[in-house]
């Protein structure tokens, strides 16, 4: 066990086996299959649930399938194959949709996506693709949100946009219906115009730096497809401080942490490009970039390149800290929700105002969930299982159990917090 990565053996006593297995198998370094090749039929069912949902799959569908049942490797033949495919579907949207834009003159760039090709996945065939992401200068939001409207698209109203980074999902009505394919190439996409690379109000961090990243666009070209995009390293920025956001946000990381090792690990001897990081982006922003940096390799034994070694010792005493002491925690809670990433958001918080609310909305709920809201059906981001058939029962029984679960979570997060703390006053004496 102590061979493990510090990620992969912190994390054991919390999550499937099954997922462990998994993490072993997509490791950069001594990866292995062995425990995959364990499992049972039902273990593997759960993984391939879990991976659906955690955009895993293509990712299990590329490492090497001997001994994995054969039932198994007819289901991920079949993924790869819709995901091909549905990329066809993924060219067409980008490309009746830059040209609306393009025709009321609103000025864009591609986020993620297929935009993460070939640097983060080696073709975009093998990325899932649920929206097109696309960022506009606040002053063409409106614009943008117009142009695509002339095509079809409407703004999606239901949900809860207030901590979102971009407007109301727009979505284009039609007659498509989900029959349980994540990759379905019949599936449409939704496109979501983001009005900032960084949300501070939802945030409290400070980060105007990556206004920049707009001035320092590129033009790109993927599978005969031109589109604008972000520059290389900043390309590396935006997807740090994403995972950044979706970390202080209790989010799911781990696809994204994926492949942000991948990048790492290929360019670990790439002075070229360190040397140009180090010179784009200032110390600060390179301290909140850090933080994603290390779980990668922590999660997925992925080499580094020296500059970010340096960096990792630079790194405040708190940030330290954290990333020792729940090095795991944002993988456990796909599984067993916890608030550990609390204390990371208030260690990058100077202002002992701002940090006061974070602990007030963090640990004091703001609201009472609607019986439509996705998380009343939801867990872990699959169906929520009820004993209770009618809704309004379902909806009782869903607030019972989360007053009951919060009851618990707020001593426990002031509990490891305290542990933090005292942590950082044993570094110092």
């Amino acid at each position: 066990m102590n061979s493990l990565p510090i990620g992969v053996r912190a994390l054991n006593p919390h999550i499937p086996r099954e997922v462990t297995a998994l993490m072993l198998a997509l490791q950069l370094r001594s990866s292995s299959t062995v425990p995959l090749r364990d499992l049972t039929d039902a273990e593997w069912e759960s993984l391939l649930r879990f991976c659906d949902v955690a955009h895993l799959t293509l990712s299990l569908a590329q490492l090497e399938r001997d001994g994995f049942p054969s039932w198994v490797t007819e289901r991920l033949e079949i993924n790869l194959r819709d995901n091909a495919a549905r990329f066809e579907r993924v060219k067409a949207t980008y490309r009746e949709a830059a040209a609306a834009l393009d025709k009321a003159q609103v000025e864009y760039m591609v986020l993620k996506g297929f935009a993460q090709a070939p640097d983060y996945v080696k073709d975009p065939r093998l990325r899932m693709q649920s929206d097109l992401d696309l960022y506009c200068p606040q002053d063409m939001i409106q614009g943008a949100q117009a142009a695509l409207q002339s095509i079809g698209y409407e703004p999606e109203e239901t949900l809860d946009y207030s901590r979102a980074d971009h407007l109301p999902s727009m979505i284009r009505s039609g007659d498509w219906q989900w029959r349980g394919n994540p990759f379905d190439p019949d599936m449409p996409l939704s496109i979501e115009l983001h009005f900032t690379l960084w949300n501070e109000s939802v945030s409290f961090l400070q980060m105007p730096e990556v206004d920049s990243f707009w001035e320092r666009r590129t033009k790109r070209v993927i599978d005969g497809m031109a589109f604008p995009a972000l520059s290389s390293v900043d390309r590396l920025g935006y997807l740090a401080i994403h995972i950044l956001r979706n970390l202080i946000a209790g989010d799911w990381v781990l696809h994204h942490v994926h492949e942000l090792a991948i990048f790492l690990h290929a360019h670990a001897d790439d002075d070229i490009f360190w040397k140009t990081w180090k010179e784009t982006h200032s110390s600060s922003l390179r301290a909140m970039e850090t933080i994603p940096l290390c779980l990668a390799r922590s999660w997925f034994s992925c080499d580094l390149h020296e500059e970010l070694e340096r960096e990792i010792i630079c790194l405040p005493v708190g940030l330290t800290m954290w990333l020792q002491r729940f090095p795991a925690s944002s993988i456990e809670g796909m599984f067993r929700q916890n608030k550990d990433w609390v204390w990371l958001h208030f260690a990058l918080l100077k202002s002992r105002t701002k940090k006061r609310q974070l602990l007030r909305r963090a640990l004091i709920p703001r609201r009472i969930p609607r019986r439509n809201d996705p998380v009343v059906r939801l867990e872990n981001r699959q169906p929520r299982r009820f004993r209770i058939a009618h809704p309004s029962g379902r909806y009782i029984s869903y607030l019972a159990s989360r007053l009951t679960a919060h009851a618990h979570m707020v001593p426990a997060t002031l509990f490891r917090g305290l542990g933090w703390w005292l942590s950082q006053r044993q570094v110092g004496t």
